[in-house]
């Protein structure tokens, strides 16, 4: 049963993927069911919303536009009236209940995120407002980097300012798990160190206790939680758009900027990024009041447990979901994390470029025979 949505508009052998044949199969059932739902929502009477005719004999193909890193997959689809974009949100992996209320309350604050005309929570469908074709990450070049921060800063703490009672918390508990995806799935899964080896084991559960204390010490609020150039977007009204955020929580308001400027898919000049940071500090109304050396730290730090998640959830990616585009960003937020571990933990930043950075180029290399 669908739901309509009414809102104002505003390899070596030890690193073979897990990916199996029959999983290949259940995508395309699943592209044919999302296909027959979508004719008969857009067919239901109460889709007028769409301002759409069409009957149930009319072929709408689905134009497959990828998927993310989730288990999502995306497909374009062009209606006489206007191009939506289908959504096929498996319900073993992904909350779709979650994304819709969150676009909901988001967009009537302010926020552009896609508009949800209709969904099927128990099939796990959706069908979307179409934002385009144009990530920032194409967008954002030397010459043009300076005219769109500034934007994309505005668009984030519009975010910052919307309500986050009604989200779940980013505490203690959740920051641990994550920072476990690095031992996990970076070091001992990917380059095939010992991390439970009585000095390593010890050297990161003090690193993460000390990230986790600044974490939990800094103003917290409403975080998108991957608010990076891959999920952002510029509409061809030249509006900035939101995507994927159905991961949201209430935690640290410093996270964002930190995914933001030390993006693990664009690297900028230290200057660059240290300028865009100061300038939206200033301008902050929560922020303007701390002296910025103690949130340059505060930047610095839980830049650091994202670039260290991140680390795991790449190789993750590969291993066990099959998706080895991200190993390209490994050696990028690697050097994040060493440039950081430089400034404040001086002992792990040897240990990796002693132990972990002669292994990183051979795994990749490895993985992409």
């Amino acid at each position: 049963m669908a739901t309509i949505i009414s809102e104002p508009q505003p390899a070596k052998p030890e690193l073979k993927p897990l990916l199996s044949e029959p999983g290949q199969q259940s995508n395309i059932h699943r592209k044919e069911q999302l296909a027959q739902w979508m004719v008969k929502t857009l067919v239901a009477d109460d889709c007028f919303l769409l301002d759409i005719e069409i009957t149930s004999e009319q072929p709408l193909p689905l134009q497959a536009i990828g998927c993310d890193a989730g288990f999502r997959n995306y497909y374009r689809v062009q209606t006489p009236a206007q191009s939506l974009i289908a959504v096929d949100a498996p319900t073993a992996t992904e909350d779709s209940r979650s994304f819709v209320d969150i676009a909901r309350r988001w967009r009537q604050g302010g926020v552009f995120v896609p508009q949800v005309f209709a969904v099927d929570y128990e099939q796990g469908f959706m069908l979307q407002e179409d934002l385009g074709d144009t990530l920032m990450q194409h967008v954002l070049q030397p010459s043009t980097a300076d005219h769109y921060y500034p934007q994309l800063l505005d668009t984030l703490l519009t975010i910052q300012q919307q309500p986050s009672d009604r989200l779940p918390v980013y505490d203690e508990p959740a920051l641990q798990l994550e920072l476990s995806l690095y031992p996990q799935w970076f070091l001992k899964a990917l380059l095939k160190v010992d991390t439970e080896t009585a000095n390593i084991a010890q050297a990161l559960t003090e690193l993460f206790s000390q990230l986790i204390e600044a974490i939990t010490e800094q103003p917290q609020g409403t975080v998108h939680r991957d608010f990076h150039c891959r999920n952002l977007m510029l509409t061809p009204d030249g509006t900035m758009g939101v995507i994927d955020f159905q991961g949201a929580r209430h935690g640290p308001l410093l996270y964002d900027v930190a995914s933001l400027l030390k993006d693990c898919y664009i690297a900028w000049p230290q200057a660059r990024v240290d300028g865009w940071f100061a300038d939206f500090m200033r301008r902050h109304p929560v922020f303007s009041v701390y002296d910025l050396a103690k949130l340059q730290t505060w930047f610095d730090l839980v830049g650091l447990q994202r670039h260290l998640k991140c680390l795991g959830i790449f190789s993750r990616l590969w291993l066990r979901d099959g998706k080895n585009g991200y190993l390209n960003d490994i050696p990028r937020t690697l050097n994040y994390v060493l440039s950081i571990c430089q400034r404040y933990f001086p002992a792990h930043a040897q240990w990796l470029q002693e132990r972990v950075v002669p292994l990183v180029n051979d795994r990749i290399k490895g993985a992409a025979l």
